[in-house]
């Protein structure tokens, strides 16, 4: 497929709009306003003092975390569908209305009845739910389970014995709890196995239990029973089979799979309760009869984890400023500025902000599968996600390298030197970061999608991310460049493509991904 090609023509319009904001005041009296001109004055509609607002409320403790769902995330949501219905947008969610809701059933476990047991020829052995043990959430035709266990080696191996199929697989974890975790389930659930019960590695300690257990309550029901145990705690279950667990399953490297000779009998009880959170969907239509009918999306989560375990200074509200009111702000102001041009691009804009994003991707997916307005024209989606802090030099551009939206995205930058910016690649490629935010969702349909991040820091899904860490001058300059980068998309009658060959490796991840 071929690349679009912006350098020559997008480029020295770009360096003409950076030239004309300082000449745009005095234009000659006869002579039409240059729209170039225009797109730069609107750039500058896009202030720290406008997006530091913006963050500041989205992260106040009055909020409480943005959770999905709760009192605060809906007062988010009328936030964002305030300043969208101010700027003179178009309603684009259910029913002529700025919201689109989606289906959301939070779960709690029931501690005192759920139970982990095991039963072997070396005797029993029965554990503490929440403190020796944690669980996926599970529907409720799958809560109960009596199964033989088997052991299949490291997370990541996928070397399960053929006796798998229909029993309960023990694996070994690495010291970190991450995205590999879902690709086990997903092959676990493939291979055939009725469970899969992951043993903890010694760096994860008893006392991170309690905190676990609450974070996975609000993940999607899986379909098999997913359970976490202490290494210690497993070692008594392999006891029940007259096994050593160094001996079988060793902390360092795999094993060998094999039969372990013991049966566990789970249970994980569960209440739960149905909601409808919310998205908040706006449009600027397009100026041209035909292009119009196509769509540049920009997407940001609104919500974050909510309230959690206290930090040393007793501060429980895990705020999310970074994560993700910075991306909210950055959609907002750009809104502002497309809302401030004195005729539309030719091309739509979208206005996505989405919740659900900490629970799964779930606002994002629910609009992708249930799109208002046609997704056969939506030709690009701008993600951004953590995008106020560390250098303040540097934007990240990850699956640059797999769209025309990465060249375009380093071509703004390289024309607009007052921004201060350049666009880096993804920092570790292991994170496989541009499968884990709401434009895979786009990605999906297989939309062309660039990720804006500033990437992790030390307040990441900390109480800490807090509105006093936010770059807004930095924050201002990216919030920039994306508008840039959208209207020249806006404008263009060349629409995005993959770049040669990215869509196969796309198409092979994703079919690993667990969102």
């Amino acid at each position: 497929m071929d690349g679009i090609r912006f350098s020559s023509r997008t480029g020295s319009a770009l360096v003409a709009i950076s030239a004309l904001a300082a000449c745009s005041s005095s234009p000659a009296p006869d002579v039409a306003p240059d729209p170039r001109a225009a797109v730069a004055a609107a750039a500058t509609r896009i202030d720290s003092a406008g997006i530091l607002g913006h963050v500041a409320f989205l992260a106040s403790d009055e909020l409480a975390g943005r959770d999905t769902p709760s009192p605060g995330l809906e007062a988010a949501a009328e936030y964002i569908a305030r300043r969208f219905d101010a700027l003179g947008l178009t309603p684009a969610g259910d029913d002529g209305g700025w919201l689109q809701r989606y289906p959301y059933i939070s779960a709690s476990f029931d501690a005192e009845a759920s139970s982990l047991m095991a039963e072997g020829k070396g005797g029993g052995a029965s554990l503490a739910f929440g403190e020796q043990w944690f669980a996926m959430p599970l529907g409720p035709d799958h809560e109960r389970l009596h199964a033989g266990v088997v052991y299949g080696g490291a997370v990541g191996d996928n070397a399960y014995p053929p006796e798998a199929e229909g029993r309960v697989v023990a694996v070994t974890s690495g010291p970190g709890l991450g995205m590999e975790l879902f690709t086990e389930i997903g092959y676990a659930a493939q291979s055939g196995a009725a469970g899969l019960l992951i043993i903890l590695n010694p760096a994860i300690p008893a006392q991170a239990i309690p905190s676990i257990t609450e974070q996975v309550a609000g993940l999607p029901a899986q379909e098999i029973p997913v359970l976490g145990v202490l290494r210690s705690a497993a070692a008594d279950l392999f006891k029940a089979a007259g096994l050593d667990i160094d001996a079988v399953a060793p902390t360092e490297g795999s094993g060998t799979p094999m039969d372990l000779g013991f049966d566990l009998s789970i249970r994980v009880a569960m209440d739960r309760e149905e909601f409808d959170p919310p998205n908040v969907v706006a449009l600027l239509p397009g100026s041209d009869p035909a292009l119009g009918e196509s769509y540049i999306v920009y997407s940001a989560h609104f919500d974050h984890v909510g309230i959690g375990t206290p930090d040393a200074e007793g501060d429980s509200i895990y705020n999310g400023a970074d994560d993700d009111a910075s991306g909210t702000a950055l959609v907002l102001e750009v809104a502002e500025a497309f809302a401030a041009l004195p005729e539309p691009p030719k091309r739509s804009v979208l206005f996505l902000a989405v919740s659900g994003e900490e629970k799964g991707l779930l606002g994002a997916n629910y609009w992708a599968n249930n799109p208002t307005v046609p997704i056969e024209g939506v030709i690009a989606n701008i993600n951004a996600d953590m995008v106020g802090r560390n250098a303040p030099d540097t934007l990240i551009a990850i699956g640059g390298e797999y769209s025309s939206l990465g060249t375009l995205s380093e071509q703004v930058a390289a024309a607009h030197p007052e921004l201060g910016l350049v666009i880096a690649p993804d920092p570790d490629p292991s994170e496989n970061a541009f499968f884990r935010s709401d434009h895979v969702a786009f990605v999906r349909k297989q939309v062309p999608a660039v990720f804006y991040t500033t990437w992790l820091h030390e307040d990441y899904h900390a109480p800490s991310d807090e509105v006093d860490e936010i770059d807004a001058d930095k924050l201002t300059r990216v919030a920039r460049l994306a508008f840039l980068v959208g209207w020249n998309l806006a404008e263009s009658t060349t629409t995005p493509s993959w770049n040669p060959g990215a869509w196969d490796e796309v198409s092979r991840i994703l079919a690993e991904s667990p969102f």
